[in-house]
């Protein structure tokens, strides 16, 4: 695990700059997905899109986006974020960050070797995943249109499935909020 978080380490210190952007043209390593995105979004009909940022530190992160919010005076993140239950696909533990007036992200920490580790280590930090909430028949009109999903795994947002589109390592398109109880 050493070697990972020397790799992560090393990458985060080549991406300083924070991107608090939710322009689809800022996922990191995002053109291996425009094509299927553009393909999925009319197929699922999410009801919103939440970005997924991946971090070694989920403190440091939240403080860092708090900070550079200058709406925030105070600079304190604890009104703005909340626990959210871990993500089983992409191996991360998480918070749902508010940076401000009606945008949202999930902070990803990597709590296994997975996938978000492997994202980490290839892009450093940044917006890595984009969890599509949809409803509970959006996975079955997504395997008509031809896409592949994942199994069924439980995120931030109840249960979900990663759309298998390009590299192991990310980035990642997440159909969450499958639970047919579970409003998104």
């Amino acid at each position: 695990m050493s070697l990972v978080l020397g790799s992560i380490e090393r990458s985060i210190e080549r991406r300083r700059e924070i991107d608090v952007t939710f322009d689809p043209q800022h996922l990191l390593g995002g053109d291996a997905l425009v094509d299927a995105l553009a393909r999925l979004l009319p197929v699922v009909r999410p009801s919103r899109v939440v970005n997924g940022w991946a971090t070694v530190d989920l403190d440091r992160a939240e403080a860092d986006f708090s900070s550079a919010d200058p709406s925030n005076a105070t600079g304190d993140a604890t009104h703005r974020s909340r626990p959210v239950g871990d993500d089983t696909i992409l191996g991360a533990r998480g918070r749902l960050f508010r940076p401000g007036e009606g945008q949202e992200m999930v902070l990803l920490e990597a709590s296994t070797e997975g996938r978000l580790a492997a994202a980490l280590a290839r892009y450093g930090e940044g917006t890595v995943a984009r969890y599509l909430l949809v409803d509970a028949d959006a996975a079955h009109r997504a395997r008509a249109a031809g896409f592949t999903l994942s199994t069924e795994g439980v995120g931030p947002f109840g249960i979900q499935r990663l759309v298998l589109v390009g590299p192991r390592y990310g980035p990642f398109l997440l159909l969450a909020g499958l639970d047919p109880d579970a409003a998104p």
